[in-house]
């Protein structure tokens, strides 16, 4: 009898034995299969943010590439037109008169205020020489009808450039 009980008892410690070592690899196989699933999704997340993020400089580039395009034609244009009007005013008798002085320094301050309040802080940058007062002469009208259509061209390309910023931010947060 001693011998089949401990037969029985070996059995039972056998089978105790196994299944315990059964349950701790089916536990670690569990782990290991949930740790390769939450990798897997993390791999695909990262996949996504990473193509949302190439369409996003795609579309960058597709609008800085319009842009350029569109304000280089616009340059274009505008320095034909200047050179029209320059030789529509060679031919003008009254293109010496001068603007009033309070007017042409009216101008200057007001431009001199537009670019030192939105270029570089950094003096080094700036051309001294494009700061100069108005000369003694004054400013003509000739001179006034030229800056005109540079002037108009300049607040065209910035509002292009200020237009694509806002397409690309749409894009962005639709």
């Amino acid at each position: 009898m001693k011998a089949t009980t401990l037969w029985i008892v070996t059995l039972f410690m056998s089978f105790v034995i196994s299944s315990s070592i059964s349950g701790v690899l089916a536990y670690r196989y569990k782990a290991a299969l949930d740790r390769a699933e939450q990798a897997e999704g993390l791999t695909a997340l990262q996949g996504k943010v990473i193509e949302v993020q190439q369409d996003q400089r795609r579309m960058a580039n597709e609008l800085s590439r319009k842009t350029l395009e569109t304000n280089l034609r616009i340059l274009a244009e505008t320095e034909r037109t200047v050179i029209q009007y320059r030789e529509v005013l060679r031919h003008e008798k009254t293109c010496d008169y001068a603007v009033p002085d309070d007017i042409a320094y009216s101008l200057l301050g007001y431009a001199e205020r537009l670019r030192t309040q939105y270029l570089s802080r950094d003096t080094n940058n700036f051309n001294r020489t494009d700061m100069d007062p108005v000369p003694a002469r004054g400013l003509t009208y000739c001179q006034a009808v030229l800056w005109i259509n540079p002037l108009l061209t300049a607040l065209e390309q910035a509002n292009n450039q200020l237009h694509q910023l806002r397409m690309l931010n749409q894009y962005r947060y639709n």
